[in-house]
């Protein structure tokens, strides 16, 4: 169970026998780990190719959607061709195993509650502090998934629910922050809200999978009969590091959610795009970024900025 920084650790498993890359994990030890395990490595990107991987071009603007069957039976072909030929690669899986509760989505919490109503009146109530979501890459640039486990920690025993998803649930799934076990870690109302049934961190799915978190906070806020913009939500990617973290973010401050970081955006080549996302964004979108490079101090504003609206709201 990897992310994409660990994506080395994967291949040296020596498990696999294709490894496809499309715009992520194209990092320049890819090839030299599976030039050890014989593993074939295939691109689809033309803006993301390793040297000596093969590339299968697909085009994102969908020039040749046409083709998206014939390209995928031939990397699948391509997979067990490299099989046949991997017979002597030595295997090593680690043994380790975990439990996890994955798949929320807006329809089946929706079932599970019979609607938002449930949280709703928890959050009133302060048993539910606030909802962040908490999601991104990681980043070479920090120690690795560390700021994830230190905010998720602050955040859950402060009686904040979280949602997760992509790269920065993996190393929530594996420390069991997404199994009812977990709930151990969080604070005592968010313990009596999760029954003893429900972990306290919700995992969603892929790092494409914002949109049910979103579903799922808007589905509450107009059970609240309010603007989504005022509810005691937050958004972190706390190591993110790429464009898709960005857009990630940018899109939950274009609904008046702050977003809250440990590594700086990357766009300090324009001192005009850094003021925008991080103070202009105030009056336009309700919402702004904040970086911190501590993550138990970044929690801590985390913390602040929801209890900030729940004042505003009367819900304290």
């Amino acid at each position: 169970m990897s992310n994409a920084v660990g994506a080395e650790l994967v291949l040296g498993t020596g498990a696999l026998d294709l490894w496809v890359a499309d715009v992520q994990d194209i990092f320049p030890a890819i090839m030299d780990v599976a030039r050890c395990f014989k593993t074939t490595v295939v691109t689809t990107n033309d803006a993301a190719r390793l040297p000596g991987a093969e590339h299968y071009a697909y085009d994102h603007h969908h020039s040749n959607i046409e083709d998206t069957e014939k390209l995928a039976r031939k990397i699948v072909t391509r997979a067990i061709e490299s099989f046949a030929n991997r017979r002597d690669v030595p295997v090593f899986i680690p043994p380790y195993e975990v439990t996890a509760d994955v798949g929320f989505n807006a329809e089946n919490i929706a079932e599970e509650f019979n609607g938002f109503d449930a949280f709703v009146d928890a959050l009133k109530s302060g048993q539910i502090k606030g909802m962040v979501n908490i999601v991104g890459c990681n980043n070479p640039r920090v120690i690795y998934e560390r700021a994830v486990v230190d905010i998720a920690d602050e955040l859950i025993k402060n009686n904040i629910l979280l949602f997760t998803n992509g790269c920065a649930s993996f190393p929530l799934l594996k420390l069991g922050y997404c199994s009812k076990d977990g709930a151990s870690k969080a604070g005592k109302s968010l313990q009596e809200f999760l029954c003893g049934k429900l972990p306290p961190v919700w995992h969603v799915g892929e790092c494409v999978d914002n949109t049910r978190v979103s579903t799922v906070l808007a589905g509450i806020a107009q059970a609240a009969g309010k603007d989504i913009k005022d509810m005691p939500y937050a958004f972190t990617s706390p190591e993110w590091s790429n464009e898709k973290g960005l857009d990630a973010a940018l899109a939950f401050r274009m609904f008046g959610i702050d977003s809250y970081h440990c590594v700086e955006p990357p766009v300090q080549g324009s001192t005009n795009v850094e003021n925008f996302l991080k103070h202009d964004t105030k009056d336009m979108l309700s919402s702004v970024i904040t970086v911190n490079t501590d993550p138990k101090a970044l929690a801590k504003q985390i913390i602040a900025g929801i209890e900030e609206k729940r004042r505003k709201l009367g819900w304290d």
